[in-house]
């Protein structure tokens, strides 16, 4: 072969090579960002709030079944949430515990119960070395939570259930006190023989549940992933009370939002913060491929509307947050709306919807309005406002609805989600 041709061959070939690569990785990194946004919004979804509310209408929306469930001992009130859903074409079935932080007064009894216990009742029989001690408070809460009733048998039997049987992909998932109880789950299955790549735990915002003598034990034996806020306090807390417990697992650490003056705990923050991730990395993986992740693949169905791109008249704080606010609309859109057809553009006048309308044999032009702006009576809130207007084919308008809201229990992209969910197709 000729040395020249040769050459540029195998330049080729490793050109090659290294894409398949990248393309890997972006894919990988694409995977993990989507598996720590459904696990931050089944955190979310554990609160009776609105934007737990939000978290969940969104499982709802994509096909998860969910019940909510609260329980009452002397020692704790625990609240948790199960999200499932069954198998889907390629898709395995998918399992979620999910629990919350503290909500409730004994909840921080839970907290305030900071000394250590064995965490197995044999630990320290035998002397001269360091036993396994957990925090008895955060132990108490993960006990409990095992012991309760769900459908006729307890939570630790229909998690070794699954797992033994392969019935489904299982994802334990908390906040705070939640997170911490979700870590002390994985070390309880991992004592009933389980591999790590049998349950994934992932916490956020969590404190340290154990001492070192824990972390060394379990470290290993259970694929936990912590995911911290920077700043945020409340990882550290133990250990600025000079507790023996010590982090361990994979930590994760994620910037908050610049945009959002939320305490940095706070769950809404890290839903916000795992919505950014799993979008930067989607759009890093497409551009990597060349080719959308998220394709529409609506059934056969008709439908009479074309949806035109939003609109948004946004303060210039938040102008940053454009780009997720046009996906999550476009999302909610798409899932809702069989048939519709939707404009590839960012942007375009009503006189090019209207003649793509036409092309496409759509009667009805729908168009999102986005408007979001600083509150001047109350610092750091913004107004956030959604509205739906339908046209005809000619453009003449026809109906609207809006639903308004402020960023004092959301950042300003869980808001524009909240508020268009409000709104009727």
């Amino acid at each position: 072969m000729n040395p020249i041709v040769k050459a540029v061959t195998s330049c080729l070939f490793f050109a090659g090579m290294c894409s398949s690569v990248l393309a890997a990785d972006g894919q990988n990194a694409y995977l993990q960002s989507k598996v720590r946004y459904e696990a931050a919004m089944a955190s979310l979804a554990s609160y009776d709030d609105k934007p737990g509310q939000l978290a969940k209408s969104e499982y709802r929306d994509e096909g998860w079944q969910l019940e909510s469930v609260t329980r009452i001992n002397k020692s704790s009130q625990v609240e948790f949430i199960v999200l499932h859903k069954k198998a889907v074409e390629e898709h395995p079935a998918r399992y979620i515990l999910a629990i919350s932080g503290t909500v409730d007064k004994k909840d921080i009894k839970s907290d305030l119960r900071t000394h250590s216990v064995p965490f197995h009742r044999e630990d320290g029989l035998e002397s001269g070395r360091e036993i396994p001690s957990v925090h008895k408070g955060f132990d108490d809460y993960a006990r409990t939570i095992l012991d309760a009733d769900l459908g006729g048998k307890k939570v630790a039997d229909t998690l070794s259930s699954l797992i033994a049987n392969r019935q489904a992909e299982l994802l334990v998932t908390g906040h705070s006190l939640g997170g911490a109880a979700a870590a002390l789950i994985g070390a309880r299955m991992a004592d009933r023989g389980y591999s790590p790549g049998d349950i994934h735990v992932i916490s956020f915002g969590a404190p340290a549940v154990g001492n070192q003598a824990f972390a060394d034990a379990y470290g290993q034996a259970m694929n936990l992933e912590r995911v911290v806020i920077e700043g945020d306090p409340v990882q550290h807390i133990l250990q600025a009370l000079h507790t023996p417990y010590d982090q361990f697992g994979t930590k994760i650490v994620w910037k908050d939002s610049p945009d959002s003056y939320h305490f940095r705990h706070r769950m809404i923050v890290y839903a916000d913060a795992a919505l950014r991730n799993y979008y930067d990395s989607l759009w890093a993986y497409e551009q990597q491929t060349g080719s959308p992740v998220f394709i529409e693949r609506h059934p056969v169905v008709h439908s009479d509307i074309y949806v035109a791109p939003p609109v948004f008249t946004l303060d210039e704080d938040i102008q940053d947050d454009m780009p997720y606010m046009r996906a999550v609309i476009h999302h909610t859109l798409y899932r809702s709306i069989n048939g519709a057809a939707f404009s590839p553009a960012f942007g375009e006048s009503m006189a090019e919807s209207c003649r793509a309308a036409a092309r496409l044999h759509k009667p009805y032009i729908m168009q999102e309005y986005i408007t979001v702006q600083k509150q001047k009576e109350e610092e750091h809130t913004y107004r956030i406002s959604v509205s739906r207007h339908i046209y005809d084919q000619q453009g003449r308008f026809l109906s609207a609805e809006e639903y308004t809201t402020d960023t004092s229990l959301f950042t300003p992209i869980l808001a524009v989600l909240y508020c268009q969910k409000q709104i009727r197709i």
